[in-house]
Formats: structure tokens, C-alpha cells, sequence
């Protein structure tokens, strides 16, 4: 019980660190981060899908190209999810990108599938194709769980697309 304790305080800097390097960054750089829209369905492999709605803000590179990164979404049967972490992202043609992300979050059910804890991670890849200056369009995988931290663990996935813009 006590590791469990130091794990989830471990986690909770980690979240509020990395929300902080994401706000701190805004304005520091050349290019103040990316903003996100997207929308998709939750239950990918589940019986009851549900429509859900994201927004992300993804700030500039830190060492290693890994990116902080924030989230908020909400699903049509009540679920709320709000994170952060890290990215990272690489060219993989001429304006064709991919990415990999991972971070803890919050997530209340109302209605929505329960997923065993309010605490819980949210990995993702996502396939990115730029369409103009500053915006892409992208589709993203994510897999929303609890990493076994609580007796009921059945995680979900998401699909979702939608548009990312970079900003000046």
C-alpha cells in the first residue's frame, strides 16, 4: 500500500509538471506549440461505442524531441478524461508525419464505461498529413487505462481525427 502511495504521488508530479512545462513554454519559442481538434468514437473494440469530442495543446520540443502535452475530451455518455505527458514525433515522408504519446490523467465515468480508477493513462499514435502552411489533418489510436493500479482494469480505446494547427 505505501508503494502504491509514492507511485500515485510519482504520477501526480509528473502531471502537474509536465501541465506546467506546457503553459511555461507558450511564447518561449519560435513556434508557441500545436493545438489539436479532433473527434472519434470511444469503444473501439467494446460492445457500446460513444461519440466523443478532444482538444490537446502540444508545446515545443524539449531534449530528444519529446514534446509536453495536454488534453481534455468528453464522450456523449458522460466521460471525462483530462491529461498530460510527453510526445514524440518524426518526419516520416514529405509532410507526412507520426507520433507516439504517453501520460496520466484524470477520468470521471458519469454514464461512461468503468474503467476501475479516476487515474489513469493514456498512450496513443496517431498518423499526421500536412494540408496547408500551418495545418494538418490527422487519425489517432489511443488506449485509455489503468495500468493494473486498481483491482478492475478493462481500459477502452479511442478513434478519433480531426485537425491540428500550429501555432506562430
Amino acid at each position: 500500500m505505501v508503494f502504491k502511495r509514492w507511485y500515485l504521488t510519482g504520477l501526480f508530479g509528473l502531471f502537474v509538471s509536465t501541465i506546467h512545462a506546457a503553459v511555461d513554454d507558450f511564447g518561449k519559442s519560435e513556434r508557441r506549440g500545436t493545438l489539436y481538434l479532433h473527434g472519434g468514437i470511444s469503444g473501439v473494440f467494446d460492445g457500446e461505442k460513444n461519440p466523443l469530442l478532444g482538444i490537446d495543446y502540444q508545446g515545443s520540443a524539449w531534449k530528444a524531441g519529446l514534446t509536453p502535452w495536454i488534453l481534455a475530451s468528453w464522450a456523449t455518455d458522460g466521460a471525462v478524461f483530462v491529461g498530460g505527458g510527453v510526445a514524440r514525433s518524426w518526419s516520416l515522408a514529405d509532410g507526412w508525419e507520426g507520433a507516439v504519446g504517453f501520460g496520466p490523467g484524470y477520468y470521471e465515468r458519469h454514464e461512461g464505461a468503468d474503467l476501475g480508477s479516476h487515474l489513469e493513462f493514456y498512450s496513443y499514435g496517431e498518423l499526421t498529413r500536412k494540408i496547408g502552411v500551418r495545418q494538418w489533418i490527422f487519425l489517432r489510436l489511443a488506449h485509455i487505462s489503468n495500468g493494473s493500479i486498481s483491482d478492475r482494469n478493462p481500459g477502452t480505446e479511442l478513434l478519433t481525427m480531426g485537425c491540428r494547427f500550429d501555432l506562430l
